[in-house]
């Protein structure tokens, strides 16, 4: 699944088997990429859904976040 808007790309990249992780690649029009996570502990629904981002991967765009939350809340 795959989200674009002015220059952003937003891409569900990876899912565990449990259904419990979603992988969000975020790439930008002037080449930078972040990758990201919502992810939620077994048995929990996505209400306890937390986001984790690499230190080194930098900031990301809150219209990705956005994107990420609503497919999250549809799919976990």
């Amino acid at each position: 699944m795959e989200y674009a808007v002015d220059g952003l790309s937003v891409t569900a990249v990876g899912v565990d088997g449990d259904d419990r992780v979603i992988e969000f690649l975020v790439t930008e029009a002037g080449g930078g990429a972040t990758c990201f996570a919502v992810h939620r502990e077994h048995g929990q629904d996505w209400q306890t859904a937390r986001l984790s981002i690499d230190p080194s991967s930098g900031s990301v765009p809150v219209a990705a976040l956005e994107w990420a939350v609503e497919f999250a809340r549809e799919y976990l």
